[in-house]
Order: structure tokens, then C-alpha cells, then sequence
């Protein structure tokens, strides 16, 4: 639709004055600094004309001058002499407000003049612009009317004017009854731009609404983009929307009543569409409710007809039946509705250890990922797992989250660094060396290994005393060290076996739990325990590392700093003693009695392979239990047990 334009004559009620420098024509005075400011109403411009200009001439007008501006915008700024003429020609076409705008006028003299200047002289006027014509942004759909101080739009037969008082759109809203035919607005040809169309059709109790496409179906399309189209809309159903050129295949809506929608856009030529319309008696759609399937399956169902409703894969119904059964009412809806919600997993609970690695949502086949939180520990279990049908989280293998199927388990037997070492003539060990060695000081010395973040084990003897709970200390090689990690004993497990009341040791083990998590670090890791049962030699032929705080010389004087020794496992006899030696145990030491364990080192960890090695996790093969009242002695080795046996 082309822009038309309707200029109304009048005589605009001009505002109008003059403007002169003081003692024009005579010659003004120096050191002068006047200024005036006009303004135009609404839908006017300032319109300012000089007469007669003859200022002091100098470089870019800073002796005497005259400034012209709006709000800011610089407009012109002169001096020296020029006619009239010169004046209409190159001046004074730009000396005009913008719609309502004000003009402000500035005129200036130096100190001194060496000739006397006539000044200026210039006339103002207000003029009523046309909006139609001479401002760019104003759009009217169909015709623009100016009037003095404004202009307004107005629209062609069959449209109205949109509430934005200038887009045109098409009237074309009805309430429509029984049969028909309806067709695109400006039917025949091109149809009407800016349409929102609302066609409400209805048909008596019983029937629903058929509708039938007929005759050339063009509505601009643009690709796979509907740029107009049609829409027919039920309270439950929409179809459409409808474009193109390819006719839209019969609609039986199951419904009394129905919304015909069309749009279109500003620009086109398309023919539009048409469509019949009227009654047929009453069926049910083939779909109860969204995200479900109906038994048996049809395209529509005769009223009175009974199915079962099932939601699909992933979803599910509020209720505690997975299926409802409905039936096809006279006014075309189902008896019975249940809506089909998405199944909704919820967040996964996760331990104190673990994190999340990657999480998408907690909806039908939303997924995550987990890990542990910190290195001191290695995921065991899956990592990956889906919201399943069910409303579990479940992995690939099919086991369930909730069942706790993943776990964080301490990683075991590493160290900070590595390095060789001698305990009874042993070496200090650095911090992070033997991670998993903890001390008790009361009322027993002794050692015990951390094998988890809970648990330890040591020599029954060590902690067979009445007093409850017993303190551990670790994360330290000093015994007196203020960063020492405390931990307090929850529970002590005595092997069954044990008897300290009698001459041996058969049995003599233990085992630990803290009151609360251990906090692992590079300082405090635990150590790993046995992987197999010992046929053969227990320490598999290997050297190990013995370490504790016990005594390092025959004054048995408890040591204040970790000490460490590798030894090996001693086959033949130990020593003379009257004490039995059980299957339960294995002599280990060094056969130049230069390293051994001692008093005080009792619970502590023998553990292989010796720390020199360090290709593989280090592992627990025994712990100090008894041996010779001599430390260091060649023909005296002190006992230890093989874990495997006892546990």
C-alpha cells in the first residue's frame, strides 16, 4: 500500500521578532558578550534569516563573532562582511531548529576594534513544517494528514487504525454460526496486509466443525518460513500454521467450536485462501492428552467409545496407575484427562567426596557425571549415569545411584616423595614420606597404619587398656610438631583370638575406628592392605620398610622423629624364646643386626616393597608385635604378623 499524503491549507500563527547587535547600525562597543534564545512550539521549526552582517574580520572569528546553536549542535559561527545576498546563498538556509527545537544566538567583541563595524541585524520567524513531507520518520500505513503543529494517519476501508496510531490492519473479526465459507480479507485478489484475523466459528450440540480447503491456497512462505499464515485452533488441539501454495488436507476438529486465525505481514501479493466450514456429528480426537498413546489406536473416536490411555517412554501420570481409561463425550472431549508429566529424577544426593563432573538437569533422560572431589581419592563404581523411565538414576550396566553403586575410596599406599632409609639404626624420615603411619603415646607407645579415612590397625597390645577414647596422632614425622593431624578413637575391634593374659601373642591384632573422617592430604594417606593371601614367603622375597618412634639404641630412649629400616623376612630360626611362635607370625630383620624394630615401635607398619622402590603402591604385609629384649642384635629379629592369616 502506497504512502498518499493530504497537505491541509492554513496560515501558520507566526511567531516572529528582530535581532541586532547593540548600537546597530552606529557601530557596537568591545568587551560585549550578549546572548538571545528563541524556541519553536510543537510541530513548528525557528527559522532565523540575517540581514546584514559586518563584524571585525579574524582567524576563526575570536576577536568578534557571532554564534549560532541548538541544545548543543554548533550551527555556524561568523565574522567579517557580507552582503545580502551572500547571506540568502550560503548562510542562512541553515540557520533552522529542528521541530520544537530553540536556536540560541551569542554575539561577542575584543577590547578594541582599529575601525568601526556596523554589527548585525537578523529576523526570526516560526513556520509550521509538514510531517508528511519533510520528516523521514514519520510512517503511516496509508494516508498521512498534516496539520498545523502535527499530522495524523488514517486507514482505507476495511482496516482500522492499530492502537500505535499509525500501522493500518485489517477488520476482520467475526462470530460465525452453522456453515460457510470464509476466505482471506480483499478476497478476490491479494489479500490484506497487517491482518490478525479471528474467525470464531460454532455448530449446535452433537456436531463438531468440518473444514475443508478448497479452490488456489497461496500464503507467502520464504523458505521453510511461514512469513503469513492460517491457523485452526480448539481448546485442545492446534493445526497449522498453514503456508505456501499446497493445500491443507481436511480437518476434522472433534470440537463445537473453533478459532480460524490469519496473519499477514506489511508487504506481499498473495491470493490468500478459502475455506468451507460446517457441522458433522461429534467424534474424539485420537489423542486424550499430550505424551500419551491410546488402545486402540485411531484418527477419531465415535462418542461413547471407551480407551486406555498410557503415557509415553519417560513420562508418567500423578497418580499411582501408569494408565487411566477415558471415554469420548457428546460434546467431543474425554470423560477422564490425567496429564502425562515428564519423569523428574530429582538431584542426585552425592557423599562429602564427590563432585559433579557434568549435569544437563534432572528431567527423562537428563544426565550427569561424577568424580571425587580431591586426588587422595579414586572413584570406584560408575561415573556416569541417566534419568531413566523409572525415575532413577541409572548407569549404562544398569545398577542405580540410589543403591549406592559409586563410591570415593582413599587412594592407598603413595607417598609425597621417595627415598631410601634405615628405626633401631634406622633414618629420620621426611614429612610425606610414610604418610600412613600414626603414633599413640598413651598410656602405650606405639605405631598403627592408616588403611582408610576411618579406620587403622595396630598390635592388640597397644590398645588392650581400660581408659577410652585413645588419641592418634599423624600427618607428622615429629613427635612434638604443632601441625600434627589429632584423631580420636571411636571404636577398637581386639581380635577375637587375643588373649593378653597369657605367655604369647598369637593374635595380636587390632583394629581402629576414628570418631570422624580423617582428613587426607599428601601429609596423611592411608596405606594398602594385601592383595592376596600368602602361600609362600610373606614378604615375597622382597625387602621391606619397618618405621615407628620407638627406640633407636640399646638406652631405649623413645625417638621424638619418625625412624625407618628396610628389612627382609628371616626364614630360619629367630631366636632362643619360650614364647610360641604361631603361624600367625614371621620374623623379619637384618642380618648384620644394624636395623630392627624396638620398644615403642610395637603396631607399626612393615610394608613392601622397601620405600627405594616406588613403581607400585606400597602395601602392608605386617605390623611390630614382639620380639628379643635385645634390639639390633644379628641372631634376635622381631616378629610381625601376616596380616592375610590373622585378618
Amino acid at each position: 500500500m502506497s504512502q498518499v499524503c493530504v497537505v491541509l491549507a492554513s496560515v501558520s500563527p507566526s511567531l516572529a521578532g528582530w535581532i541586532q547587535s547593540p548600537g546597530f547600525p552606529r557601530g557596537y562597543r568591545p568587551d560585549l558578550n550578549e546572548f538571545w534564545r528563541r524556541c519553536a512550539p510543537p510541530g513548528h521549526v525557528l527559522s532565523l534569516t540575517l540581514i546584514h552582517l559586518d563584524l571585525e574580520e579574524s582567524n576563526e572569528c575570536e576577536n568578534d563573532g557571532l554564534k549560532i546553536s541548538e541544545d548543543g549542535r554548533f550551527i555556524a559561527n561568523l565574522c567579517g562582511k557580507m552582503t545580502f545576498d551572500e547571506l540568502q546563498s550560503s548562510v542562512n538556509p541553515s540557520l533552522r531548529s529542528s521541530s520544537g527545537g530553540c536556536l540560541s544566538i551569542s554575539f561577542y567583541s575584543d577590547y578594541s576594534n582599529t575601525e568601526r563595524h556596523a554589527g548585525f541585524k537578523a529576523f526570526y520567524t516560526t513556520q509550521d513544517i509538514d510531517e508528511c513531507w519533510e520528516n523521514s520518520e514519520v510512517e503511516c500505513s496509508h494516508f498521512c494528514h498534516n496539520y498545523i503543529g502535527g499530522y495524523s494517519c488514517s486507514c482505507s476501508p476495511g482496516y482500522y487504525l492499530d492502537p500505535d496510531e499509525h500501522t493500518c490492519r485489517a477488520n476482520c473479526t467475526e462470530n460465525r454460526y452453522g456453515a460457510g465459507v470464509l476466505t482471506a480479507p480483499g478476497s478476490p485478489g491479494p489479500y490484506y496486509e497487517n491482518a490478525d484475523c479471528l474467525y470464531s466459528l460454532s455448530v449446535g450440540e452433537g456436531d463438531q466443525i468440518e473444514i475443508k480447503f478448497t479452490g488456489v491456497f497461496d500464503v507467502e512462505k520464504i523458505g521453510a518460513h511461514c512469513i503469513d499464515y492460517v491457523k485452526v485452533k480448539t481448546d485442545t488441539e492446534t493445526f497449522g500454521p498453514f503456508c505456501g501454495k499446497d493445500r491443507p488436507a481436511d480437518i476434522h476438529t472433534a470440537a463445537q467450536h473453533v478459532q480460524v486465525i490469519f496473519h499477514s505481514d506489511q508487504g506481499g501479493a498473495n491470493q490468500g485462501f478459502s475455506l468451507q466450514y460446517g457441522p458433522k456429528v461429534m467424534e474424539c480426537s485420537g489423542k486424550v492428552t499430550p505424551h500419551s498413546t491410546v488402545s486402540p489406536a485411531k484418527q477419531r473416536h465415535q462418542v461413547g467409545e471407551r480407551v486406555t490411555v498410557r503415557c509415553e517412554q519417560g513420562y508418567a501420570i500423578a497418580y499411582k496407575n501408569d494408565s487411566f481409561e477415558s471415554t469420548c463425550q457428546f460434546n467431543g472431549k474425554w470423560s477422564v484427562i490425567r496429564n502425562c508429566e515428564m519423569v523428574n529424577c530429582g538431584p542426585p544426593e552425592l557423599s562429602e567426596l564427590m563432585a559433579f563432573t557434568e549435569k544437563t538437569g534432572e528431567m527423562y533422560n537428563h544426565k550427569f557425571s561424577i568424580n571425587c572431589s580431591t586426588h587422595y581419592y579414586q572413584l570406584v563404581g560408575n561415573a556416569n549415569f541417566i534419568c531413566d523411565a523409572t525415575g532413577e538414576w541409572v548407569a549404562e550396566n544398569g545398577q542405580i545411584f540410589s543403591q549406592l553403586t559409586a563410591k570415593c575410596v582413599p587412594v592407598c599406599g603413595m607417598t609425597k616423595s621417595s627415598a631410601g632409609g634405615r628405626i633401631f639404626g634406622g633414618k629420620s624420615a621426611t614429612l610425606g614420606q610414610i604418610p600412613w603411619q600414626l603414633l599413640v603415646k598413651e598410656p602405650n607407645r606405639g605405631g598403627a597404619s592408616l588403611i582408610n579415612d576411618f579406620w587403622a590397625i595396630t598390635a592388640a597390645h597397644v590398645v588392650v587398656v581400660k581408659q577410652r577414647p585413645l588419641k592418634f596422632i599423624g600427618g607428622m614425622v615429629d613427635a612434638q610438631s604443632r601441625n600434627q593431624v589429632e584423631m580420636e578413637t571411636d571404636k577398637i575391634i581386639i581380635h577375637p583370638g587375643y588373649d593378653y593374659t597369657k605367655s604369647h601373642y598369637d593374635n595380636d591384632i587390632a583394629l581402629v575406628k576414628m570418631s570422624s573422617r580423617v582428613p587426607l592430604s599428601e601429609n596423611i594417606m592411608p596405606v594398602c592392605l594385601p592383595e592376596r593371601k600368602s602361600s609362600g614367603p610373606v614378604m615375597e622375597g622382597m625387602h621391606g620398610t619397618v618405621s615407628g618412634f620407638g627406640a633407636t639404641s640399646d638406652r631405649r630412649q623413645r625417638s621424638r622423629y619418625l625412624q625407618y629400616g628396610n628389612v627382609k623376612e628371616y626364614s630360619g630360626h629367630c631366636f632362643n624364646t619360650d614364647l610360641k611362635v604361631t603361624e600367625n607370625m614371621f620374623c623379619a630383620g637384618d642380618t648384620d643386626g644394624q636395623v630392627d624394630s624396638c620398644k615403642g615401635d610395637s603396631g607399626g607398619p612393615l610394608v613392601i616393597p622397601m620405600l627405594e622402590v616406588h613403581d607400585t603402591p606400597y602395601r602392608l604385609k605386617g605390623i611390630v608385635s614382639w620380639g628379643p629384649p635385645a634390639c639390633g642384635d644379628e641372631s634376635y629379629k622381631a616378629f610381625l604378623r601376616d596380616l592375610i592369616r590373622v585378618s
